[in-house]
């Protein structure tokens, strides 16, 4: 069975462990780095997010049927990533947060199909890989005023223009060295034969 195949195949635990990792990475080696040379901010809205990465290119391979992977994976590392696991308030909190975030790429590729602009995959048909990247950084738009409006309470008000600054940089840069990394990968692959 060819590597497509089987990915197609297996697509929900592809998904969850390329999410799952992705997050891990940022988590335990960007993060740090991150917060020692700029502030705590880094915690809200990183500059380099990757996760962004496999929320859109899950979203564009798989559509909404994505979210099968997004939302549980994602809320998973919500409530194991904190010091001690949230309750109350603070859950329903953490799973909107969390919800919310893993699905802003489904919405961004659904507005567009809704405004006649269809980025999903084509059988046969090339790829257009600016559109692509367009629907990133929309579903980066959505997902940093929609998580800086549910982080607000963690912030003084006049950070949220750079936490939402800093959103959307992280998460472009994240899908740019995604797809950058995909694309490499994949023309390895090729390569090889």
């Amino acid at each position: 069975m060819s590597l497509i195949g089987s990915l197609s195949k297996h697509w929900l635990g592809v998904t969850s462990i390329a999410y799952l990792l992705t997050f891990v990475f940022w988590r335990y080696f960007i993060l740090p780095l991150e917060i020692s040379l700029t502030s705590e901010n880094a915690i809200f809205a990183s500059f380099l997010f990757l996760p962004h990465a496999v929320r859109v290119l899950s979203a564009w391979l798989l559509g909404p049927k994505s979210l099968y992977a997004m939302i549980p994976v994602g809320i998973a590392l919500s409530l194991v990533g904190g010091v001690e696991p949230p309750q109350g308030y603070a859950l329903l909190h953490e799973v909107l947060l969390a919800a919310f975030s893993a699905s802003s790429a489904v919405i961004a590729f659904e507005l567009m199909r809704f405004c006649k602009i269809d980025a999903y995959p084509k059988n046969g048909g090339t790829i257009n890989w600016r559109t692509v990247l367009f629907a990133g950084v929309l579903a980066s738009v959505i997902n940093s005023l929609g998580s800086t409006w549910l982080k607000s309470g963690h912030f003084y008000p006049t950070e949220m223009m750079e936490v939402i600054s800093r959103f959307i940089l992280g998460d472009t840069l994240g899908l740019f060295v995604g797809m950058l990394l995909l694309m490499l990968t994949l023309r390895h692959l090729r390569s090889m034969g």
